[in-house]
């Protein structure tokens, strides 16, 4: 067999395939046509089955979640209670800083000297 016809049988029959799959196409589409009703009613009833389960699962999380939040005000309100009585059963403690006594230094003192303001200096 020569290369023109081994090409031309290679085209021929990539063609028969192109049409071959142009035809299942074609079929498959009239049987999706017929089946169509079937088909949208299906997927009607499918989508209105997981609507109601949707919206049911959404009630139980809001009942869920109220309960949470009734729970979590509660919890803070009992431990606010706590406090305020455990700061109620402790006494005020006040604690006043005292302010040094300064006392002042005699003359002689500060110049190392040990006689006094009322000692009268020596001639």
């Amino acid at each position: 067999m020569t290369i023109t016809d081994e090409i031309r049988k290679t085209v021929t029959t990539a063609s028969y395939a192109a049409a071959g799959t142009a035809d299942l196409a074609a079929e498959k589409l009239r049987e999706l046509r017929t089946h169509a009703p079937e088909l949208r009613e299906q997927a009607q009833s499918t989508f209105r089955v997981y609507a109601a389960k949707a919206k049911e699962t959404y009630d139980e999380l809001s009942e869920r979640g109220k309960g949470a939040v009734e729970t979590w005000r509660a919890e803070r309100a009992a431990a606010a209670r706590e406090e305020e009585e455990r700061d109620a059963e402790t006494p005020e403690v006040i604690v006043e800083r005292a302010e040094p006594e300064v006392t002042p230094l005699a003359k002689s003192d500060a110049k190392g000297d040990t006689t006094s303001d009322t000692e009268s200096p020596r001639a």
